[in-house]
């Protein structure tokens, strides 16, 4: 029998010498340290600014939320006064007005949110009127209506047929005429309640009826811009 060789045990390798920091690395690195505690409230304002501006976060929501409910309650004043008799909301181109203390009871009275509600409604129709349609959803309809090609208009029927063809023809009409008398009648409505609660030539001042004048125009206009600041930061 051959003896074994003996196996002779692996080297275990050396530890090699880990560098050593010298002491400018720890300045460095409590320089960095000192600078990013400096930093942290400019980095932490710039993180809330961020949700404010940045489309699809909460703060930017909120942003328009807040838009179109100053806007709705600007134009509410003249609802508010002319339909329910109440005090002006707030004091411009006003001899009297609700006051701080009524500004609390506000939220308590139901005709108050009623008026809100129609001004709401009116700022609604008004910005639609404004905006128009999307030019995409425009082109789609108009593609589609290509297709329904109509004929000349029978003679020789019955009076069904031409009532009929009649139909065909004007189809679509009805709902386009009726959503611009709607649009008028909203426009006439808010132009009237915001005049009637402010009437500028109340005043002799030229100064005092163009700014009254310029106010009622804002008024009417704020709610409207509100509603697209809403939607377009929805």
């Amino acid at each position: 029998m051959s003896n074994p060789t003996p196996t002779t045990p692996n080297p275990q390798p050396k530890e090699q010498n880990k560098p050593q920091r010298g002491l400018g690395e720890y300045l460095e690195l409590l320089a960095r340290w000192i600078v990013e505690l400096i930093s942290l409230p400019v980095v932490f304002v710039s993180h809330i600014v961020a949700q404010f501006v940045t489309p699809g976060t909460p703060g930017y929501k909120l942003v328009g939320a807040i838009g179109f409910w100053i806007g709705t309650l600007l134009s509410t004043d003249s609802v508010w006064q002319v339909l329910f008799q109440g005090k002006p909301i707030f004091p411009w181109f006003e001899t009297e007005w609700i006051g701080w203390g009524g500004w609390l009871q506000l939220p308590f009275n139901l005709l108050f949110w009623i008026s809100f509600g129609i001004s709401a409604l009116v700022q609604v129709m008004e910005a639609r009127t404004l905006r128009g349609k999307d030019p995409i959803q425009a082109r789609s309809e108009f593609e589609e209506s290509k297709q329904y090609a109509i004929g000349s208009k029978p003679t020789g029927n019955i009076d069904l047929t031409v009532a009929l063809w009649g139909d065909y023809k004007r189809a679509g009409m009805k709902e386009r005429n009726a959503g611009g008398a709607i649009a008028l009648f909203f426009w006439v409505l808010d132009i009237t309640t915001t005049f009637v609660g402010r009437w500028p030539f109340r005043y002799t001042d030229p100064g005092t009826i163009l700014g009254c004048f310029a106010y009622n125009c804002a008024s009417m206009m704020a709610g409207e811009i509100g509603y697209n600041i809403w939607k377009i930061t929805k």
